[in-house]
């Protein structure tokens, strides 16, 4: 069973923010230049910079929160839970990825960013399923979809990576499916659906 962040608003500082002060303030202090792009702390220059989409990117707490999430299941004890975690540009970071970081925010972000800023996979991500053979048996959870899902350890899950808005990737040949009546977050998607493979 995999559960896959996808399109998750994770990224390195794009060129349109890096000639800004206050973003080259931060690169200085971190002693690097790519950093990642990050709302939290650099919302002034984004709005600046990328007025339209100041409330769509850069989440890394979100991946951060699923991956955290994951690798603390309880599931682990009795499936074979996998999980990955798909960028806008289509880059993956897989479970394997992330091994040995601590619970730590900033060791994650360190590690992020050298994988961005190293080699790394690029796929669509369909064909990221289609690469695992897993794309027949795969859902999309999605506020908008079905609601009469059962959900098994014989399913894999994809999840929505960002704060607002719709999947930017063609997901046109999955089936999408709603787990609840509105829509949620990350942290509360992830927690019914491991609460819900957990019952059995």
């Amino acid at each position: 069973m995999h559960i896959i962040l996808a399109d998750s608003e994770l990224e390195l500082i794009p060129d349109a923010l890096k000639a800004d002060n206050e973003i080259r303030d931060m690169q200085k202090r971190r002693g690097k230049e790519d950093i990642l792009l990050d709302n939290y702390l650099m919302r002034t220059s984004i709005r600046r910079h990328l007025p339209g989409r100041v409330d769509r990117v850069g989440f890394p707490s979100i991946a951060y929160a699923f991956f955290r999430m994951n690798e603390e299941s309880v599931l682990k004890d009795t499936l074979k839970l996998e999980y990955a975690i798909h960028t806008k540009q289509g880059i993956i970071l897989e479970r394997r990825d992330l091994e040995g970081i601590g619970a730590s925010y900033s060791e994650f972000v360190e590690r992020v960013e050298d994988i961005l800023t190293g080699s790394h996979r690029t796929m669509k991500l369909v064909d990221y399923l289609e690469s695992l053979d897993i794309a027949g048996n795969t859902v999309v959870l999605h506020p908008k979809g079905r609601r009469d899902l059962v959900m098994n350890d014989q399913l894999s899950y994809v999840i929505g990576g960002f704060p607002e808005g719709d999947f930017i990737s063609d997901l046109s040949g999955l089936r999408k499916f709603s787990i609840y009546e509105r829509e949620i977050t990350v942290p509360a998607v992830l927690e019914l659906l491991h609460f819900r493979l957990f019952q059995p």
